[in-house]
């Protein structure tokens, strides 16, 4: 899906489900996490476009 500048997307991964919202322009990684359900992981996705926590992940975050 596509949102304002911002593309996410859901995925199975394993027994959870793995969100990422990258920036519609590069493509770059801005956020992802790891959700227990499928709904978890949209909650994630709309709570973090809706907070403005979309700020290109650094370095560190990605090695956590």
């Amino acid at each position: 899906m596509q949102h304002a500048g911002y593309q996410w997307t859901i995925r199975p991964s394993g027994e959870d489900w793995l969100w990422e919202i990258r920036d519609h322009g590069n493509g770059g990684l801005v956020r992802e996490g790891l959700a227990p359900s499928r709904a978890v992981a949209a909650a994630l996705v709309i709570r973090t476009l809706a907070r403005g926590s979309v700020e290109p992940m650094r370095h560190q975050d990605l090695a956590a």
